[in-house]
């Protein structure tokens, strides 16, 4: 299988979204809009609309839980903490 045909979507198995509860947090008023965190996002989460970040509506269901975005936000102005116990991402192959 190469690169090009992998489905990350199908390699991730979702647990108990329902009562996952908000994980990331975002205070858009210490966003600079650099974009470091669409750019290092690998499913696309994270936008630049008018000079500030925006996550999708729907990360819940669809992020990885890498923390990346976090971790490259200069200005601190997004939070990630895991998903509560026994919800979350779970990782079936790799």
């Amino acid at each position: 299988m190469d690169a090009e045909s992998i489905d990350f979507f199908e390699l991730v198995k979702r647990v108990d979204t329902d009562q996952m509860g908000d994980f990331i947090s975002y205070d858009r008023d210490k966003c600079n809009g650099c974009g470091l965190c669409a750019l290092v996002c690998s499913f696309s989460l994270w936008a630049v609309k008018q000079g500030k970040a925006k996550l999708a509506v729907r990360y819940q269901e669809l992020c990885l839980e890498c923390g990346a975005c976090e971790e490259v936000c200069e200005p601190g102005a997004i939070e990630f903490s895991y998903p509560k116990g026994g919800t979350g991402v779970i990782i079936e192959y790799g």
